[in-house]
């Protein structure tokens, strides 16, 4: 099969790197989709024994409205799933409502909010009046949503479970349940007939993700707890803080995604969530191989005790090229590469607010600041997409790496 080649830029020494294959057989496959301003991954779990594999998205992307407007989440979204030929989604996974997460869901405001689950007509099932109850397609309600007996058939994108944190809301979250994308979200979920919120303790403990042939996905957090913990996190309250947070496991392979999960002060956010997710990971032994980072690289996220406890190998960031929000942010960057990350990999260049030097000696201090950073940096304009086998894994066709091994951490 011929191979078309992409640009990977590595800061200090250009490279070239192969568009990914799609995983073979026996691997698991993660797509951390080029999605600009907002997120969304594609899990695919290793075929089974009649070539099935398990798909789970995990979040969507922004919608028509997004900051970055060259990238509509759901029309992103809908491209990499019509490459791998997918109809079917077994679990769609929102970490939480902020609307470059789930936004995406919505693939086409001048169609009636047409959801990417509708497939390429735009409707639920087959246009026109599918149930015969003398209207077409939508109900009448604002958001217009379908009915349930009409949404699934034609050429819909079908879902088994759609997961999330819930519908609890405090002081500073909740803002997001008025607008459009959260309400037809819901009245999708409601329309397929089975919305898990992983909302109460016991439901958080209890759930997980079978990918098959013994891989796995497990929630760590979910609206402020953490599995097998006994309450909240002190001080959750906004919506960043109530994002999900998944470990997929596939031998001794692991990859952590968590929304925008959240680490150290900013504003009114104050949770160390992310901590408590990595001292459970701690606890049980898990070394991150690739960690999906938290809240598109900005400085409220990457805490510095988060990282060494999870010790991460790779690192991806999914973020926009939006001025005002400098993501990937410095010094969260440089938190990274003291944590001993071997490769930061990001999605665009984003807007990273580098200093500026006005004299020699000041360009000489900049230079020793920041050069170890760039010297692990990378920027694929392109999906970043992981194959593993359970015992290595490869980063787009760029690299194979051992699991549970750090060249920056010869310990490991």
């Amino acid at each position: 099969m011929k191979i078309a080649s992409a640009l990977l830029i590595l800061f200090g020494a250009p490279a070239i790197a192969g568009n990914p294959a799609f995983a073979q057989g026996n691997e698991l496959e993660i797509v951390n989709i080029r999605i600009g301003q907002g997120d969304a991954t594609l899990i695919r779990g290793p075929e089974n024994a009649s070539g099935k594999r398990i798909v789970v998205l995990f979040d969507a992307g922004d919608d028509a409205r997004s900051t970055d407007a060259d990238y509509e989440g759901g029309k992103i979204v809908s491209a990499v799933l019509k490459r791998r030929g997918i109809s079917h989604i077994d679990y769609v996974v929102i970490s939480h409502y902020d609307e470059d997460h789930i936004g995406g869901l919505i693939i086409d405001k001048d169609r009636k909010n047409a959801s990417l689950l509708f497939g390429p007509n735009g409707v639920p099932g087959a246009p026109g009046d599918d149930d015969g109850n003398g209207k077409a397609d939508w109900a009448d309600d604002d958001p217009q949503s379908p009915y349930p007996e009409e949404y699934g058939k034609g050429d819909d994108i079908t879902v088994g479970t759609f997961v999330d944190r819930g519908d609890e809301q405090s002081e500073s979250s909740g803002q997001q349940f008025g607008t459009p994308p959260y309400k037809l979200y819901v009245s999708l979920a409601k329309s397929s007939g089975n919305r898990l919120s992983l909302d109460t303790q016991s439901k958080l403990d209890d759930f997980s993700i079978d990918l098959g042939e013994g891989a796995k996905m497990l929630p760590y957090a979910s609206a402020g707890r953490i599995r097998g913990g006994s309450g909240k996190v002190a001080d959750v309250n906004t919506e960043n803080e109530h994002s999900v947070s998944m470990l997929v496991t596939y031998g001794k392979f692991d990859f952590l995604v968590s929304g925008d999960l959240i680490g150290q002060k900013h504003g009114s956010e104050d949770a160390k969530v992310e901590r408590a997710v990595g001292s459970k990971l701690q606890a049980e032994g898990k070394i991150v191989d690739v960690l999906h980072v938290n809240h598109h690289g900005a400085n409220n996220g990457s805490d510095a005790m988060f990282l060494e406890q999870i010790k991460p190998t790779i690192a991806v960031i999914s973020h926009g090229n939006v001025g005002s929000y400098k993501h990937p942010n410095i010094a969260a960057l440089k938190r990274l590469e003291a944590a001993k990350v071997y490769r930061i990999i990001q999605t665009k260049w984003g807007t990273t607010e580098l200093s500026i030097c006005k004299s020699k000696q000041e360009c000489e201090t900049v230079r020793k600041n920041e050069s170890p950073v760039r010297d692990i940096q990378a920027v694929y304009q392109n999906d970043v997409v992981i194959t593993s086998d359970g015992q290595n894994y490869t980063v787009s066709t760029s690299r194979t790496f051992p699991a549970d091994s750090n060249p920056r951490r010869p310990s490991n």
